[in-house]
Order: structure tokens, then sequence, then C-alpha cells
């Protein structure tokens, strides 16, 4: 294949440099609208990532929409030698560690049927009823109970429910055909207990223990499923309640193959869940989309990392924000919120979010690396100082390299425009997308010390500055738009008859000048 002369354009561009320097100003000035579209808050839903989890989360989104949102959150035991202390920033790291399916929690008694946990998440509760979400929260149906509960559906609820009769569970109830069916179980008749009610201040142990195993004995199942998978029945020479130890739980015979001993459940973790009503969010200024949120600067330094601070915000707040045009408030960043006001009571738990904040810990994330963009620079700037050993060198080269990047940022910022502008998004955002400005970087630097050596090479030649940067500028410019990697040099050894031109040429030579700012292909003069 013919190389294109740049002689041509060596003639073009050096007498008009200024001219020319003016209209890369200008250009790159248009590119930074662009830059600004790509430098957006990311959105992981509207991320182009190729997964079929996500797509099938597309497509029961969009085919069977609701609109309600369930949220979950996970109330997790604490390890118990930093029960006392406060919570610190990386409070996941706090879970008390998982010991095994079935293998039930020692310490503290009963685990996360434990009274004190139990009150614990009473108060975790109360604060998720006063936060700015509360009057958003939808009716739940316990499906254990199957008693109706006002917006936060939690263990201590379930207790509540069974321990003051409201359960079906502890009432008569009529089959398909008219009879009469008796209650599963009871509420009045507890041993040698007094059967109490959950929020009777004589409460104890022995009756939460009494309860949890009434409720998993005659619910197929159904409570355990509000307990972690290590749970599991200990055995308890004193303990009030009797269940099954070890066996397997089956739909049709119960459990099988345990034996049936005086002990109590215990697991290690539950959940407390909450339902929210969308289009009522929305209309009063929230929205569901990231992309489509105000921006909000939530995140602080502490030391070398950001940590979250959530902001807290109100339905009047949200609808004057949407109004005014600085967008309606985030979504994610509200339920976030509400997750930190229930950390607030963490001292036997930690509380966190499931499947939540992904865009919040993604652009922490992207913040955070502004250290290592940093570093990378001074990085760069040293290995140019080492290689060029003059800052004037240095500059040219990282003006080369910014250019490099603020043109293909923006090309892809003023492509997303111009495809949303149109109703046909033809550029989205993707893994490779990460992954241009690292080639950028390589073949910035690559073909910016070629032409700035060869131009040396020619001014210690002996040439003029016009005529060094011309030859430069047609030699290096040549090898730079030729292929990096040329047929002919993978067909075998190099011979005068398969050889290119330039290479044909350096063959009939007795003694061959390289300088070491050839490229292959066309570098051999």
């Amino acid at each position: 294949m013919r190389v294109r002369d740049f002689s041509r354009v060596a003639a073009f561009l050096l007498p008009r440099r200024k001219m020319t320097h003016v209209v890369v100003a200008l250009v790159s000035l248009l590119m930074i609208p662009g830059l600004a579209a790509v430098m957006q808050p990311i959105d992981i839903e509207a991320y182009n990532i190729d997964s079929p989890e996500i797509e099938a989360q597309e497509v029961a989104r969009d085919e069977f929409a609701s609109g309600d949102t369930m949220i979950g959150f996970m109330i997790v035991l604490r390890e118990q030698d930093l029960i006392g202390s406060p919570p610190g920033v990386e409070y996941v790291d706090e879970v008390h560690s998982f010991t095994g399916v079935g293998t039930g929690i020692d310490e503290p008694t009963g685990g996360i049927l434990n009274l004190t946990v139990l009150r614990e998440m009473e108060r975790k509760v109360a604060a998720a009823e006063q936060d700015p979400l509360a009057p958003y929260y939808r009716p739940l149906i316990s499906d254990v109970t199957l008693t109706q509960v006002e917006g936060v559906l939690s263990l201590p609820r379930i207790f509540i429910d069974f321990m003051s009769n409201k359960s079906i569970l502890t009432r008569s109830t009529v089959d398909v055909y008219g009879r009469l069916q008796p209650a599963r179980t009871n509420w009045y008749d507890c041993g040698e207990l007094e059967c109490l009610e959950y929020n009777d201040t004589n409460l104890t142990q022995a009756h939460i223990d009494l309860a949890a195993a009434r409720m998993a004995n005659n619910t197929d199942g159904i409570f355990l499923r509000w307990l972690s998978h290590d749970r599991a029945f200990l055995p308890d020479p004193d303990g009030v309640a009797i269940g099954p130890v070890g066996g397997t739980l089956t739909d049709e015979d119960g459990f099988v193959g345990a034996d049936w001993q005086r002990g109590r459940w215990s697991a290690g973790a539950t959940w407390l869940l909450i339902q929210l009503a969308d289009e009522a969010m929305e209309l009063d200024g929230w929205t569901f989309h990231w992309v489509d949120a105000r921006a909000e600067d939530a995140y602080e330094w502490d030391g070398f990392s950001l940590r979250t601070v959530p902001p807290a915000r109100d339905a009047e707040f949200c609808y004057e924000s949407m109004v005014g045009g600085e967008g309606p408030c985030a979504a994610e960043w509200s339920i976030i919120s509400l997750e930190y006001h229930m950390r607030e009571s963490d001292e036997q738990t930690v509380t966190f979010a499931v499947a939540e904040g992904l865009n919040v810990e993604v652009n922490r994330e992207l913040k955070e690396s502004v250290g290592l963009i940093i570093t990378m620079v001074l990085a760069i700037v040293i290995l140019l100082w080492a290689s060029l050993r003059r800052w004037s060198d240095v500059g040219i080269v990282s003006i080369s390299l910014g250019l490099c990047l603020l043109w293909m940022h923006g090309l892809i910022g003023w492509g997303m425009i111009f495809g949303n502008a149109i109703g046909h998004p033809f550029i989205e955002r993707s893994q490779f997308s990460n992954l241009l400005p690292i080639l950028i970087l390589a073949l910035g630097i690559d073909d910016s010390l070629h032409v700035l050596h060869r131009y040396k090479e020619e001014r210690r030649a002996g040439r003029s500055p016009d005529s060094a940067a011309n030859v430069a500028l047609t030699r290096v410019g040549r090898a730079i738009c030729s292929p990096r990697s040329p047929p002919w040099s993978l067909s075998g050894p190099t011979s005068p008859r398969t050889s290119p031109p330039c290479a044909r040429s350096a063959l009939k030579q007795p003694s061959v000048s390289v300088p070491h700012s050839c490229s292959p292909g066309c570098g051999l003069h």
C-alpha cells in the first residue's frame, strides 16, 4: 500500500503555523461542552455493560412495571468485641463472622432473636418512621402473621402481632369448604410462663424463645425465612421452648430426622423491609434515575479517602429544586440517608441497605481517583524529564497529550449530545471507553516523542528550525499514519523482492544510519 506523502501537509501547515495554533485553540474550546457531558456522574443503570443480570432487571422493570419500590435493609449482628465502641466508617467490616449454614449463634443468647437486639431494632424502626421518606411508605402484609403493617415490616413487628393474638396463627380460620379450622398455635397457654405482650416491661428472653419456636414450628418455614442461613435450634436443658435439633425442613413433612429437644432458635441476621410509592415521590420532586437528579456535593475528605455524607432532603426542598430547574432529588441519596439515620442506633448490630447506593459508591470511588490521576501525571512528567531533560520539551509533550485527551472526550461527549438530541443515541459509555484514555496516552507519548526527537536530530544536523520541522513532520507523520505492523513484516525473512520500496533502498546501501526515532514500516531512509 502506498503511504501518503506528508510533505504537502508540512508545506501547507508550517507557513500558516499561527493560524494553525488558533484553529487548534478554537477547536479545543469547542470540545469543552463535550467534555462536560462525558464527565457527568455515572449512572450504573444507564451504563452500557453487557450483563444478563442487568438486562433481565431492565426487562422486568419495563415489562412488569410497578408503582412501588421495595427496599431491603440487612440487620446483622456486630462483632462482640466491638460492642460499646462507636461504629466505624467501614461498617461492613464490623459484622460478625459467618460460621456456616445451620450452626446458630451462641453469643448473644438467641443471636438476632436476643431481646436486647430486638429492642435495638425498634429504635431503627422509630428512626425510619421519622425520616423524610416516611410519608411515602406503603402498607405491607406480613407473610408470617398475615397482618397489615403501616410502613416498616420488621422482626419486632412480627413478635408484636403474634404476642398480642392478632396473628392468624393464634386464631381459628375457615378452609375453602367453609369448615372451621382450629388455630395452629396459641399465645394464652405459655406453660410455666405468663403469656405477655411484646411491649410488656416484664418481658424476658424466655418469652421470645417460646414465641419464636411456636412461629417457626407452625408456619411451614415462613418465619425461618426472616432469619439468615446460619439459623439453628440450639439445645439448652433450661430452655422453655421445644424445637428440632438437626434434621431437614421439607415442604410436606416438616422437619425430618430432627431430635426434638429444649432450647431456642438463633441466627445472625434478619431483614427490615420498606415499600416506597414511586409515583408519589416523583410528583413531589424525587427521581429514581441518577442522571436526571440534581448534583449533590455529599462527600467529605477523611485523610486520603472520601467519606459519604448523604443529604437529608424533604419533599419541600426537592419540589422547589425540581421546579427551579436544578433537577429533582435522587431517591438513591434519600435511601442512603435513611440507612444512615437507622445506623445511628447501631450498637449490637450493623445496618446497611442491600443493592442500594451503587451510584453513590461508584462516584465516590471516581472522586477518590483524583489522587491517583495526580500521581500518574507526576510520574509521566518525571519520565518525560528523564527522557527530554528540558522543561520546555516536557511542556510541549504535555500539552500535546492534554489536547489529545480533551479532543477524545470532547468528541465522545458531542456524539452523546447529538445522539440524545435526535432521539437515537449512537455513542454510549461502555467498558471500552474506560480504556481509551490509556490508549491515547500511550500513542500520544510515543508519537510526540518521535516528532520531537526527529526535530532535534535535524537541528543537530545543521538544519534551520523551519527545515527541521518540515522534515520531522514529513517523515514522522508518514510513519505514524502507516500501519504499525505492516503485512510484509509478518511474511517471513525480508528480501529485496518482497520488501517495500523504502526497505529495498536501504538494503542496497552498504551502510545505513537508523535514527532511534524510526517506526516500523518506513523508518529507514
